[in-house]
């Protein structure tokens, strides 16, 4: 006759270890992955980061001193959404005296379906000016527009 011990089989609390582990490894991986790194807010690649991460957060009152004058000046706000599931990727950026090109790569997230998340992924261009001394943006991509311009050329 065979009698049963009261103490767990070494394997399986092995296992379970070892699971544990991993699990608690990836959440302090995913909890302490942070934000990216902020740019130097003085280049042009430092405003569109400062502008976008605004335009995401939804903080207008941020958003508005980096754009230049006649922008402000000549425009319709549209209140931003604050979207996180969009994603941007610093792709270049062309200064030319007192203008600027940031291209960037821009993901956007879906959410999920049957087979998964959907996104999309596409490049464009911020353009910027500098005004007093600092860039200023000119024009977004769509995604992150927050003032269109109302001015009628002639």
């Amino acid at each position: 006759m065979q009698t049963t011990s009261g103490r767990p089989d070494r394997t399986l609390v092995v296992i379970v270890s070892v699971i544990a582990a991993v699990v608690i490894l990836s959440l302090v991986v995913v909890f302490t992955r942070g934000t990216p790194a902020p740019l130097d807010p003085t280049t042009p690649e430092g405003v569109v980061q400062a502008y976008t991460t605004a335009v995401i957060e939804g903080d207008l009152s941020a958003i508005t001193p980096l754009l230049t004058k006649e922008v402000r000046d000549n425009c319709e706000r549209l209140d931003p959404e604050g979207d996180s599931s969009v994603r941007l990727t610093l792709v270049s950026t062309k200064v030319s005296g007192d203008h600027a090109t940031v291209r960037v790569s821009i993901a956007t997230d879906y959410g999920s379906g049957p087979f998964g998340s959907s996104s999309y992924q596409t490049e464009d261009s911020f353009t910027l000016a500098m005004e007093g001394g600092q860039w200023l943006v000119e024009t977004a991509p769509w995604q992150f527009t927050i003032c269109y311009n109302t001015k009628v050329e002639q």
